[in-house]
């Protein structure tokens, strides 16, 4: 027999992830502006997100302070949390990488910025898959399996990360711009490089109660 009352805590969570990744990707497309050098955004600030990550942190421990759920639907609520943490982590992320580019574009680092511009594009597209895989069917209670298009996705945007990596060696050792500059640049791409590893550790995330039932 179904339970509505869990089934409608659940429903409540998907809600509560969706709107979270919604601000964290309407963020991380403000910094892909900026990448891009897009004056209109010098200091405007990114969202804060951190009322939408507590409504998901309450709606996970509702769920399992009110509706004691099975295993397995508490695995899941348990795995919301984790990917909850993930995402105000990102949004961290993405805030210190927009303020770094504030500083460097102008100096002679703006090329290797603006070549970031190609990565945050793919992780974007990256993102919108991430996105699907906490969505069930309700007749189903495994998750959507999107884990080999993440990982195919993932491998791109790590290509495009060590090709930035590698362009921020190459400006460190032509001594380029002063050592304060080099230090955001490497921060930077140290960032960027974060953002994209969480990312796609999302689906893994909600995948790891699947396969233990």
């Amino acid at each position: 027999m179904q339970n509505v009352l869990l089934e409608a805590r659940l429903e409540s969570l998907r809600e509560a992830l969706d709107a979270l990744s919604q601000a964290v990707d309407d963020n991380l497309r403000l910094v892909l502006r900026r990448l891009t050098c897009d004056s209109t955004l010098t200091n405007r600030p990114l969202a804060d997100v951190d009322a939408l990550a507590r409504s998901t942190r309450e709606r996970c421990l509702l769920l399992v302070a009110r509706e004691h759920p099975m295993a397995h639907d508490l695995k899941y609520a348990m795995a919301a949390l984790r990917v909850e943490h993930d995402y105000e982590r990102i949004h961290d992320l993405a805030s210190q990488l927009y303020s770094r580019v504030d500083r460097l574009i102008g100096t002679p680092m703006e090329g290797v910025i603006q070549d970031m511009t190609g990565v945050m594009a793919d992780m974007l597209k990256l993102h919108q898959i991430v996105r699907r895989t906490w969505q069930r069917d309700r007749s189903d209670n495994t998750l959507p399996n999107l884990k080999p298009q993440v990982q195919t996705m993932a491998m791109g945007v790590q290509a495009g990360v060590q090709d930035i990596q590698n362009k921020t060696m190459e400006a460190i050792s032509r001594g380029e711009g002063s050592p304060e500059l080099l230090v955001q640049l490497v921060l930077a791409c140290r960032h960027l490089k974060r953002i994209a590893n969480l990312m796609e550790t999302i689906p893994d995330e909600l995948h790891s109660f699947d396969s233990v039932k």
